[in-house]
């Protein structure tokens, strides 16, 4: 297990984007081919690129992933990771809204993996990454900006998740 305590951690800037059009919930299976939560349904994002900030890259891979360009793009999180496949991100939470007809129309196929809008009432619990029932419901109400931490256990599987 990675241990940082006191240490001072060079941290990747990587994005997450909830997209909802009405009450649908728009995520994404990652494809096995990934080295991280293979198989798993979360939110859309990646990895900041240099010189771009946070709000453009979510917008970017929101784009890249769905195909979609979302009318309002909310920040709700920032949380340092840190045990992730050995490494440290600094995640950027978004929540992001595009028109309700969006959600009657078959998302396309990507190669990040398989899309799909959910009711939140319907959402596959057990295929989720496993911090998405409590993160989820959290970033989804309204409210003040959250911070938090979360540490893995040196592979993609979270030992604890903490939000403030």
């Amino acid at each position: 297990m990675l241990r940082l305590m006191g240490e001072r951690v060079g941290a990747v800037p990587v994005t997450l984007c909830f997209v909802r059009a009405g009450k649908h919930i728009l995520l994404l299976r990652t494809a096995v081919r990934k080295d991280r939560f293979r198989g798993l349904w979360n939110g859309l994002g990646g990895h900041v690129r240099s010189g771009e900030d946070v709000r453009a890259a979510a917008r970017r891979e929101l784009l890249e992933e769905s195909g979609l360009e979302p009318r309002q793009l909310r920040l709700r999180a920032v949380i340092h990771e840190t045990g992730l496949l050995g490494r440290a991100h600094l995640l950027f939470v978004f929540t992001a809204r595009v028109d309700e007809h969006e959600a009657e129309r078959t998302p396309p196929s990507m190669p990040e993996g398989e899309l799909a809008w959910f009711q939140p009432d319907a959402i596959p619990w057990a295929e989720t990454v496993p911090d998405l029932r409590v993160l989820l419901p959290r970033v989804l109400e309204a409210g003040e900006l959250l911070f938090g931490s979360q540490e893995f256990d040196g592979s993609d599987r979270p030992l604890r998740l903490c939000l403030s």
